[in-house]
């Protein structure tokens, strides 16, 4: 599995192609956002840019031979905007979401709730997608966990926090990251943007979390930079950790 984080508004370089066709991964991950124009906040603009991105990551993930998450675009349907997620498996689209929690600056830049989170399986894998804010509800990850997601991909913009330090980051990847990937009962994969979102600046702290513990995360220095993470995941293992846990709860409770 690969995350590329990187910059709003614009497409993967040659060297980038290049290194992610290298590593011939599984799954490919974009981050929320990514074909917005950072800088401008217009949302029908931003709309208007959503089928030539769909068709070039149709084409990237058709070019990969992979299953692409391709971040999010804003979706024009039925007279309201979404925050939404396409999944592409070599080149089909097999699935989609809308964020169900916008965040305050969405909602006034006119993006509507989605409604539902659902599972697609691709390979005997079970894959669910969320986005960003919808991780501070707890409520997901308890519907993540009844639809049993192996993996759930989570695209991100997150503003800067200057005065956070690092151990306030790491406490906070362990209380909603691993916490949730607990709950949930899957793998939790973020992939965030870097650069600058309508004049904000963003900080890039892609990472994946197992009901155990995180297992790769971009550094604390390098949250401003453009990233590529690799990782394999066992999801064997995860299915028998899973069972185990969910006894243990039963026992307990």
């Amino acid at each position: 599995m690969t995350l590329v984080q990187t910059e709003c508004g614009r497409t993967l370089g040659r060297e980038e192609s290049l290194l992610v066709f290298r590593q011939r991964p599984d799954f490919i991950v974009l981050p929320e956002y990514y074909n917005i124009d950072p800088e401008r906040r217009d949302t029908v603009y931003n709309a208007s840019r959503a089928a030539d991105y769909l068709r070039y990551c149709r084409t990237l993930s058709d070019r990969f031979g992979t299953v692409l998450i391709a971040g999010t675009a804003i979706e024009w349907d039925h007279d309201r905007f979404y925050n939404t997620a396409t999944i592409f498996d070599r080149g089909i689209a097999i699935g989609r979401y809308r964020k169900v929690n916008p965040t305050l600056r969405e909602r006034e830049n006119g993006i509507a709730a989605g409604r539902d989170i659902d599972a697609f399986e691709v390979d005997g894998v079970r894959i669910a997608v969320v986005i960003c804010a919808d991780v501070f509800q707890r409520e997901n990850f308890a519907r993540l966990a009844n639809l049993e997601a192996d993996i759930i991909f989570i695209p991100t913009t997150s503003p800067l926090r200057p005065m956070e330090t690092v151990a306030d980051k790491f406490t906070r990847d362990k209380m909603i990251f691993v916490a949730g990937a607990r709950q949930a009962g899957g793998y939790l994969v973020k992939c965030c943007a870097s650069g600058r979102l309508w004049g904000k600046e963003l900080q890039g702290r892609s990472l994946v979390a197992a009901p155990w513990g995180i297992i790769t995360r971009v550094p604390p220095t390098e949250e401003g930079k453009g990233r590529i993470l690799s990782v394999t995941l066992d999801i064997a293992e995860l299915r028998e950790f899973r069972a185990k846990w969910r006894r243990v709860v039963a026992a307990e409770s």
